[in-house]
C-alpha cells in the first residue's frame, strides 16, 4: 500500500492542482464537510458549499450545524497559513486552533475546580467519558500536551516521503487519545493531522464520512493493541482513495467537453 501511495502521491503532485483556481478552496470545503459530518452535522457537501460561497444557510436546518462548518473552515484557514510559516506545536497553538472550531459552537462549563469555555480553547478541567472509554485525567492534560508537542517538533523536519503521512497519522491519534478539550477533538486532531501535510506541502488527508465506523474502528484496535501500524494504515489508505478521486477528476477533464443543444 505505502508504495502504491508513494506513486499516486507523485501522480498528483504533477498534476500542478495548485494552479487551478480555487482547487485548494474546493478541497478544504469538501474535507470541512467530511469532517464535520463525521461529528453528525446535518448539512450536505453541496449545502457547506452554498453556505461557504455564498453564505446562504441551508433551510430547516439547525443553526448549530452552519456555524459548526464555517468555524471549521475558518480554523482550516488559519491553520493553512500558520504552516506557511513553519510554526511549531505548543499547547498555545493547539489551544488557538479549538478555539477557532468552537468559536460559535462551544460553551461554558463550570466545576468544583472552576470553569472553562471550549469556544476559547481551554483545556478541560473535568473527567471525559465516550463509548466505552476513559480518556486521560484532566490534571494529566497540559503535561501529556507539552510531551506531545516535544515529540512532534523533533520529528516535523526530518520526516520525508510516506514518513510525512506517517508523523500525521501518529498526531491524530495520540492527540485525541489525550482528548484535552471539553469539545472539539476528533476535528481538531484532524486539522493537526493535516497542519502536517500543509507544512511539508503534501496532499491533504480526507477522512470520508462512509468510512466513519473503519475509522472508529482503527482507533480502538490501535489502542488495544498498542500498534500504531494500524491507524496508520488507515490513513494511508484514506489518503490512496482521496488521491485516487482527485486524479480521476482531472483525467475526465481532460477527455475534453462537447457542446449539446
Amino acid at each position: 500500500m505505502w508504495s502504491e501511495l508513494d506513486k499516486l502521491n507523485k501522480e498528483y503532485k504533477n498534476l500542478n492542482l495548485q494552479d487551478v483556481i480555487d482547487y485548494d478552496k474546493f478541497c478544504i470545503i469538501s474535507i470541512v464537510w467530511h469532517s464535520t459530518k463525521i461529528e453528525g452535522c446535518s448539512l450536505t457537501e453541496t449545502d457547506t458549499k452554498v453556505l461557504l460561497e455564498n453564505d446562504i444557510t441551508a433551510a430547516g436546518k439547525p443553526l448549530k450545524d452552519h456555524l459548526m462548518i464555517k468555524d471549521h473552515f475558518a480554523a482550516f484557514q488559519f491553520i493553512k497559513e500558520q504552516a506557511k510559516m513553519k510554526r511549531k506545536l505548543s499547547v498555545e497553538f493547539i489551544q488557538e486552533i479549538c478555539g477557532l472550531v468552537m468559536k460559535n459552537t462551544g460553551s461554558s462549563t463550570n466545576t468544583v475546580l472552576g470553569n472553562f469555555d471550549t469556544s476559547k480553547g481551554d483545556l478541560r478541567l473535568a473527567q471525559v467519558y465516550v463509548d466505552k472509554k476513559y480518556f486521560p485525567d484532566y490534571k494529566k492534560v497540559p503535561r501529556l500536551l507539552e510531551q506531545f508537542c516535544n515529540s512532534i517538533n523533533e520529528k516535523i523536519d526530518l520526516v520525508k516521503d510516506t514518513e510525512i503521512l506517517k508523523l500525521a497519522a501518529d498526531v491524530h491519534y495520540n492527540f485525541v487519545n489525550i482528548h484535552p478539550f471539553g469539545d472539539g477533538n476528533g476535528r481538531t486532531s484532524r486539522l493537526l493531522m493535516n497542519y502536517i501535510q500543509q507544512y511539508h506541502n503534501e496532499p491533504l488527508i480526507k477522512i470520508f464520512t462512509e468510512d466513519r465506523a473503519e475509522y472508529i474502528d482503527a482507533l480502538n484496535e490501535t489502542e488495544e493493541k498498542e500498534n500504531l501500524g494500524i491507524f496508520r494504515e488507515f490513513i494511508g489508505k484514506q489518503e490512496v482513495k482521496f488521491l485516487k478521486a482527485e486524479i480521476d477528476k482531472y483525467k475526465k477533464l481532460n477527455k475534453g467537453f462537447i457542446v449539446m443543444f
